[in-house]
């Protein structure tokens, strides 16, 4: 854990080398993450670039005690379901699922790691505060925009992009806490 939170400061800092090792130490394990989901290795391609553009772009605000791996899957498991979302925009979460596990292949290897992380997503989601599961929820599956969100509970906009950023950092944690 203290060189992961030596990797962070330094990322942190803008260290390029810091970066490059925690690229090398995840893009593999994200693509085939991404591609096993769905099906497509342009758009996994995509996903592991935005992945790796937020995190140089979100660097100075990494909390160190916030494990990365989490905070890399929590992002990265937004990203497929938002692709899923965009792919079947007419589909209810429920069915984007659903779709999720039978487009996953018949591999029963993937189809237990995936049930897996939904389970853990769930139970992530569920400790959320109910405030801010409500606005996660509503921004990560039902589409709405941070203003929305805002408009809609009678909150800034900040107060939501914090809950968010909040929802993210949690999410991650749990998620670090409870794989590899």
């Amino acid at each position: 854990m203290q060189a992961e939170q030596t990797l962070l400061r330094q990322l942190r800092n803008a260290d390029p080398t810091a970066f490059r090792r925690v690229y090398d130490r995840y893009v593999q394990r994200i693509y085939y993450f991404t591609t096993s989901f769905l099906k497509s290795p342009e758009l996994a391609q995509q996903i592991v670039r935005d992945v790796f553009t937020t995190l140089w772009e979100r660097r100075s605000t990494l909390d160190e005690d916030i494990p990365l791996n989490g905070y890399l899957f929590t992002m990265t498991y937004g990203l497929v379901i938002a692709a899923f979302r965009e792919r079947h925009s007419q589909c209810q979460p429920q069915e984007i699922l659903q779709r999720l596990t039978t487009q996953s292949g018949t591999d029963t290897e993937e189809q237990v790691l995936y049930q897996e992380l939904e389970l853990l997503y769930q139970q992530a989601v569920a400790q959320l505060p109910p405030r801010r599961r409500e606005i996660y929820l509503l921004s990560r599956h039902e589409g709405y925009t941070s203003q929305q969100i805002a408009d809609r509970m009678n909150l800034s906009t900040r107060t939501i992009e914090d809950h968010l950023m909040q929802a993210y950092d949690t999410l991650g944690a749990y998620f670090q806490r409870h794989t590899y």
